[in-house]
């Protein structure tokens, strides 16, 4: 069941997210995807499923990696985008990624760009990993892009910053509190003064492995950037690989 009322569902819906974000790379995207069919040995014939797809992104060069690709999303505006935007092997849901049902089993599913830790109670992040077990074949590989918490948690100061984007005004403020990295996000459009937050628990490596081993999953390794070198505390990302059990 979809809470409208949850920081990521009316922030991944406002048209301000799109902008704010828009510098993101298409040519990023597309090489880590290849570094981790590289590096992973990924089989092309399997079927995938991109986790938190946003509006295709990554879900575009992982089509043309994989013979049929599902992407889910929470936001009806991502997944509209997606929908408008998709190849024949592609096909986009609204859903939440803690109770999301799907008739494919996959190969591997994909968790990419920070899409995780979203929930204030533990739990609900559980579901999400148990949910990416059920809907995994056998051996198969659940593969999670996450920030780097230890390299956060030493670099982060209540930093704040001003952008102008078409003339609209972005004052955002990140900081640590009880775990989360916050970034409040204050938005003047002209006459108009919008609000928003996003939150992200500070899960690290130890946490992962627990919460993995929980929930089915063994064989995990961890990466440090989309260049797939090993993990470190000073690592810019941590990116995980899980078998299922």
């Amino acid at each position: 069941m979809i809470d409208n009322n949850e920081w990521f569902v009316n922030w991944f819906n406002s048209k301000y997210y799109h902008i704010l974000y828009a510098d993101r790379s298409d040519n990023e995207a597309h090489n880590f995807i290849h570094q981790l069919k590289y590096h992973l040995s990924l089989n092309p014939s399997e079927k995938v499923l991109d986790l938190g797809c946003g509006k295709g992104r990554h879900s575009k060069t992982l089509s043309e990696f994989f013979t049929t690709l599902d992407g889910i999303d929470i936001s009806k505006e991502n997944i509209a985008y997606a929908k408008s935007n998709k190849s024949k092997n592609q096909n986009f849901y609204l859903s939440d990624m803690r109770d999301f049902k799907m008739s494919n089993s996959y190969g591997y599913i994909f968790n990419l760009f920070t899409s995780f830790g979203y929930f204030e109670d533990l739990s609900d992040n559980m579901k999400v990993l148990e949910n990416c077990n059920h809907h995994l074949k056998k051996n198969g590989l659940l593969i999670i892009d996450f920030l780097n918490a230890k390299k956060i948690k030493k670099t982060i100061k209540n930093n704040h910053e001003t952008k102008t984007i078409n003339n609209i005004i972005f004052e955002i403020d990140k900081y640590i509190l009880n775990n989360y990295v916050f970034k409040k996000i204050k938005i003047i459009d002209g006459d108009s003064v919008l609000n928003f937050e996003e939150k992200v628990q500070l899960f690290e490596l130890d946490d992962f492995i627990k919460m993995l081993e929980k929930t089915g999953f063994n064989e995990i390794s961890a990466f440090g950037d989309y260049q797939m070198n090993p993990y470190s505390s000073n690592s810019n990302r941590l990116i995980l690989s899980a078998k299922k059990r």
